[in-house]
This record gives structure tokens, sequence and C-alpha cells, in this order.
């Protein structure tokens, strides 16, 4: 088995869609139905899909209320610098930076945003990662 696909169950689509575009995420594809709306954008080995909330949820045959705060997901740049431009991106499209970039104790250098729909974000950077 293997993680192939993150989902944000999004409500503003249009939105949302413009918002990953805009931090410059490579886009795989589009979705040309609008009654069926969806993108997928080529993260390395994984895809970050959007798909609207109420669809999905139709799909899954469950309520997604709420929003997906109970996760962080993780975007790994090149250099240290870069977590902050991405923030800077982040903050200019309409995301909260919930904590300004810092060195942790393990090293590297991060800092976490929330989207649009308060979807976390942490962007970091590590010396010692290979990309």
């Amino acid at each position: 088995m293997r993680l192939s696909y993150i989902t944000l169950a999004v409500t503003d689509f249009p939105s949302m869609l413009v918002f990953y575009q805009a931090l410059g995420l490579p886009v795989h594809k589009l979705g040309k139905d609008p009654e069926q709306p969806f993108a997928m954008f080529a993260m390395g080995s994984l895809i970050l899909a959007l798909y609207p909330k109420a669809l999905l949820a139709k799909q899954a045959g469950c309520a997604i209320e709420g929003d997906n705060s109970a996760l962080s997901l993780s975007l790994n740049v090149a250099d240290k610098n870069q977590v902050n431009i991405t923030l800077e991106l982040a903050l200019a499209h309409g995301a909260r930076i919930t904590r300004t970039p810092f060195q942790p104790e393990w090293g590297g250098y991060c800092g976490y945003f929330k989207d649009p729909e308060a979807n976390l974000w942490e962007v970091g950077w590590h010396e010692k990662s290979h990309h």
C-alpha cells in the first residue's frame, strides 16, 4: 500500500483553485465538468486534490462538517529563503500566518499558515533534506 492522494474538501472551489495555483503548485489535472469540479496538483509522489465538500460527502456516504484543522500538511521547500517567500505568497492570496518562520529544536526553518478555508500547512526547509 502507499498513500497517493490527499484530498482537501473545499467549500468555495473556484477560490481555492485560484489560491493553490497562486502558490505555484503544478497542476496535474483539472475536471472539465462544472457540475463535478476537481483539481489535482503534482506534489512529488503524492497528488494534492481539491474537491467540493458536498460532492466528497456524497461520494463518501457521510457528512463532512467543520474544517480540516485536525491535521497539518507539510510543504517542503528547496532553501531557507523559500519558506519566507511561500508564506508571504500565501498571505498575499488570503491565507493567515499562524506562526512566523522559526528554527525548531531539531533544525531547519519553518512557519505555518492556514489557507482561506483554514487548512493548516507547514512550510519547511531542512539543511539535511534531499529534493
